[in-house]
């Protein structure tokens, strides 16, 4: 229960910040209305057809990728972004060196960041529902829901990994810039990898977001059932256990180095 107040505790101050700048978060809103169109039109220009798409109509292919990217780097970002947050109004140091378990205040302090991300996913595939009439085709909940679990966990690690770099070397964080692009060119978010050369199509099975997306598509457009997706969703596991542990493992590292030094409010 205390933890779930401390969690609360943090949405909230996130969100009412958020919402103090009302222009800015309508804005936000149109922007992604104005994106779902321009993909709508976009896809319009692709071949449905084309090889990886499996038997998936280019726009939602498309959006799903998209909506799924732009919540995959919310949560690769969210880490990194509010450590740097917090070091500039120096209250880093005050929530850090507090009772409350470390991995609590890492995990409570993005809380707002991931709720966020996942409304506007949502408002990204009723916009594409209600708009422009896209059918989904959901008969396993499960897969669907062990899909976006899986996701954001695994989102989570790497962007902890992201946080630990900033805090460890006090710079730039290329973690977050190289897995952004990365999963861009290879995570079959705006094309599928079979269109990819042979000699780099193989980068795509190490990247968590190839295999979040062939569960999620499976399971949202295509009616997929749980089995149909298990392989996926047992790859997608093996690698959301490496990098969950591995983030935590990283922060703990960089959080006590800079508690040694006293440097947690330098940047």
């Amino acid at each position: 229960m205390r933890l779930l107040k401390k969690l609360w505790a943090f949405l909230v101050r996130d969100f009412l910040s958020d919402v103090s700048y009302r222009f800015a978060f309508v804005l936000q809103l149109g922007g992604m209305l104005f994106a779902v169109c321009g993909f709508y039109f976009f896809s319009k220009m692709v071949n449905p057809a084309t090889e990886g798409l499996d038997g998936i109509e280019p726009f939602p292919w498309l959006l799903v990728g998209v909506a799924f990217q732009i919540y995959f780097s919310t949560a690769l970002s969210a880490f990194s972004d509010k450590v740097r947050s917090e070091q500039v109004l120096g209250t880093l140091e005050a929530m850090l060196v507090s009772p409350t378990p470390t991995s609590v205040v890492i995990f409570s302090s993005t809380a707002y960041e991931f709720t966020w991300g996942a409304l506007r996913l949502v408002i990204y595939l009723l916009s594409a529902v209600f708009i422009f009439g896209v059918h989904l085709d959901v008969k396993s909940p499960l897969a669907l829901a062990c899909g976006i679990v899986l996701t954001l966990l695994s989102s989570a690690g790497i962007g902890m990994l992201s946080a630990s770099f900033i805090l460890y070397f006090k710079r730039g964080d290329p973690v977050n810039f190289i897995l952004s692009m990365g999963t861009m060119f290879f995570g079959n978010v705006f094309f599928p990898s079979k269109l990819l050369p042979d000699s780099v199509r193989a980068i795509s099975a190490w990247l968590p977001m190839s295999w979040s997306l062939k569960v999620v598509r499976g399971a949202l457009l295509k009616g997929a059932s749980f089995s149909e997706v298990s392989g996926e969703l047992g790859r997608l596991a093996v690698l959301t256990a490496i990098l969950v542990p591995l983030g935590l493992f990283g922060a703990r590292i960089a959080i006590r180095r800079a508690k040694r030094e006293g440097s947690l409010v330098q940047y």
